[in-house]
């Protein structure tokens, strides 16, 4: 066998390796994450020099989980798997039915998931490409986006806190920087993120860099100010929590200036 294909076969070794998890909630998790589909889609990703191995679980979440990943070139990368056991797709049919660069799948739950593993992922890309702090994306398959890794700090390589776990010496610089990141998501990107709160913002370099944008709609879509004002309102409460007091006026007047 071609020495390509015995390397893409020890990595999916790997992958099954890492299943072999001891307590019975592990084992439910691991269960749900890795499918023989989701598998199918890593041997893939390892046969494309994307993923060399998984190091560990980053976060865990009721619609997809997060590894740490090695690529070919040794560069940590962060693998997003949605998890299609736990996924509310009458959830993702409506946001996906709103958006004309997706088509709706009906009640097809591996298409539907592989038009939304695809959404965040152009998400990000325009959203990237604008110069935000969003994380690099690299790839998308099926259920499985394979993004850059954001570590704490130049003297920490850990994973970036989220910002509900963070603690911030610069907390007003902070907030101002996720209401710019909103302007430009709003006005140049014509997004609006529709989930946003400090517990999808990893502080990264002492920088609030925003994730989970798959449910992120065009201002076009129907659902698009109701969501923008849930957005304003989150970030409203969440800089109480660091004794930063913002107005709803404030935020919407920097928004749509």
């Amino acid at each position: 066998m071609d020495k390509h294909y015995d390397d893409a076969d020890s990595q999916m070794r790997k992958f099954e390796e890492r299943k072999r998890l001891k307590s019975v909630e592990d084992k439910q998790v691991s269960s749900e994450v890795f499918d023989d589909k989701t598998l199918k889609v890593l041997y893939k990703l390892a046969n494309q020099g994307y993923l060399q191995s998984l190091n560990g679980v980053i976060s865990t979440g009721k619609e997809a989980n997060v590894f740490l990943g090695v690529d070919d070139d040794e560069n940590n990368v962060a693998v997003k798997i949605y998890r299609i056991v736990t996924l509310d797709f009458k959830k993702l049919n409506e946001y996906i039915a709103g958006d004309p660069r997706f088509k709706s799948h009906g009640g097809n739950k591996r298409q539907l998931i592989t038009a939304w593993t695809q959404k965040e992922f152009k998400n990000l890309s325009r959203l990237y490409k604008l110069g935000t702090r969003v994380p690099e994306p690299y790839t998308a398959k099926e259920n499985v986006l394979v993004m850059e890794f954001l570590e704490h700090n130049e003297s920490d390589a850990s994973a970036a806190v989220p910002l509900h776990k963070a603690k911030l010496d610069n907390a007003e610089e902070v907030f101002e920087e996720i209401i710019d990141f909103m302007d430009v998501c709003y006005n140049q990107a014509n997004l609006v993120h529709g989930d946003l709160s400090r517990y999808n913002i990893l502080m990264s370099y002492n920088h609030p860099y925003i994730i989970d944008l798959s449910q992120a709609t065009l201002t076009s879509h129907p659902l698009s100010r109701t969501l923008l004002e849930r957005d304003i309102n989150n970030i409203i409460y969440d800089a109480k929590k660091f004794n930063v007091d913002l107005s709803y006026e404030y935020i919407e007047d920097k928004i749509k200036k």
